[in-house]
C-alpha cells in the first residue's frame, strides 16, 4: 500500500494517540480509578466507622490476713467461744465486698472423722482502705473437741458478683482439760444389820462424766477414790470401816463382782486406791448412751458385829469427811 506524506503523518498520528489511550487507561486501572469512579456512580462509601466495647472482668476477693490468737483452754461442761479478725480485699473496691457472705469455720481432722465448728455471719468492722474490709467471727469449741495443735481457720467472702475468696493458712492450738463431775452426791443403803455382808449400794452406781476432753484410760491416769469411815452419828466410837467397802466398775454376779471380784478395789481409810479397770473418755454428754461416762459400784462387804442401831454417814459431827473421786 502507498501513501502520500501527507496520509503517512495523518496514520502515524493515529498511531500514538492509540498508545497513549492505552498506556492512560492502564494507569487508570492501576491507580483504582475506576473503583472510584464506580463508587461515586453508586453511592457506595469507600470507608465505614465502627464502635469497640472491651469488657474488664471482675475480680474476686482476696482474704489477705486471718489473725487468731490461742492455745485456747476448754471451758468445763460448756463452749469456749473464740473471737478472730481477718481481713480481704477487692481490687474493685471494698464496696464490692458482699459484707452479707462473710463466714468462717474451724475444723480438725482425726483418724476417725472430721470435726467442724461454723459460724455463718460474721461482722464487717468497716474498711481499712479503699479496698480493704475488716472482719469479726465468733466461733463456740466444745468442751468434748479433741486438743490439738491443728484446729484450721477458713474465711470466706464473696463479692457482688459471687466471685468468692478464702484463706485456710492459719492453724491454733486447743488444750486439753482434765475435769469431771459425779453423780447421786450421797450413796445410800437399806437398813444393814451387824455382821451383814456383801451389801452393794441402793442407788448405784456412783456416774462419772467426763466434763473435759482428757481420755482417762489405764495407761494414762486413772480414776480413783479416797475413802473414809462413815462414823455414827449417834455414837462415834462404832464406824462402818473404809477398808471393808469396794469399788468396781461392774456390777452382778452371785455373789456380786463388785463385792471383791474381779474388777473391785478394796478402799483404805484416807488413802487414794486406783480403779485401774476404769477408763473415762471424752465426750457429748447430752448424747447419751454412755459416751463421755463411766459407772462405779460400791459395796460393803462386812458390817461389824459390835455395830449399834444408828446411823452411819460421811457428814454427821464426828466424821472423817466425803468420800472423793479424782482422776489423777
Amino acid at each position: 500500500m502507498f501513501l502520500s506524506k501527507k496520509g503517512a503523518s495523518k496514520a502515524w498520528g493515529v498511531f500514538f494517540l492509540g498508545v497513549f489511550l492505552v498506556v492512560l487507561t492502564m494507569s487508570l486501572v492501576s491507580s483504582g480509578f475506576w473503583d472510584s469512579l464506580r463508587a461515586s456512580i453508586t453511592g457506595r462509601a469507600t470507608s465505614q466507622t465502627f464502635n469497640l466495647n472491651i469488657s474488664v472482668g471482675n475480680s474476686a476477693p482476696n482474704i489477705t490476713a486471718v489473725y487468731i490468737l490461742g492455745p485456747y483452754d476448754p471451758s468445763e461442761e460448756a463452749q469456749r467461744m473464740v473471737t478472730f479478725y481477718f481481713t480481704a480485699n477487692d481490687s474493685d473496691g471494698y464496696q464490692n465486698i458482699d459484707t452479707t457472705s462473710a463466714k468462717a469455720n474451724f475444723t480438725f481432722y482425726n483418724a476417725s472423722s472430721t470435726i467442724v465448728r461454723t459460724n455463718n455471719s460474721c461482722s464487717s468492722l468497716g474498711s481499712i482502705d479503699s479496698k480493704t474490709l475488716n472482719f469479726s467471727c465468733t466461733i463456740g469449741i466444745w468442751y468434748f473437741d479433741p486438743q490439738g495443735t491443728l484446729w484450721g481457720v477458713t474465711a470466706y467472702v464473696t463479692d457482688n458478683s459471687a466471685a468468692a475468696g478464702q484463706n485456710k493458712t492459719v492453724n491454733f492450738t486447743y488444750n486439753s482439760l482434765k475435769a469431771l463431775k459425779s453423780h447421786p452426791t450421797a450413796f445410800t443403803f437399806t437398813s444393814i444389820n451387824p455382821g451383814a455382808t456383801n451389801t452393794s449400794s441402793s442407788n448405784d452406781p456412783l456416774v462419772l462424766n467426763n466434763t473435759g476432753n482428757y481420755h482417762f484410760s489405764q495407761l494414762t491416769q486413772n480414776i480413783s477414790i479416797n475413802a473414809t469411815n462413815l462414823v455414827g452419828e449417834s455414837n462415834s466410837a462404832y464406824a462402818l470401816y473404809a477398808n471393808n467397802f469396794t469399788v468396781g466398775n461392774t456390777t452382778g454376779g452371785s455373789p456380786l463382782i463388785e463385792c471383791g471380784g474381779a474388777g473391785s478395789f478394796f478402799m483404805t481409810k484416807s488413802a487414794t486406791k486406783n480403779i485401774t479397770t476404769a477408763i473415762l473418755g471424752y465426750g457429748n454428754l447430752s448424747a447419751g448412751s454412755g459416751t463421755g461416762q463411766n459407772n462405779l459400784y460400791v459395796c460393803l462387804t462386812q458390817a461389824g458385829n459390835e455395830l449399834t442401831s444408828q446411823a452411819y454417814s460421811t457428814n454427821g459431827p464426828n466424821s472423817d469427811g466425803a468420800w472423793t473421786a479424782a482422776a489423777l
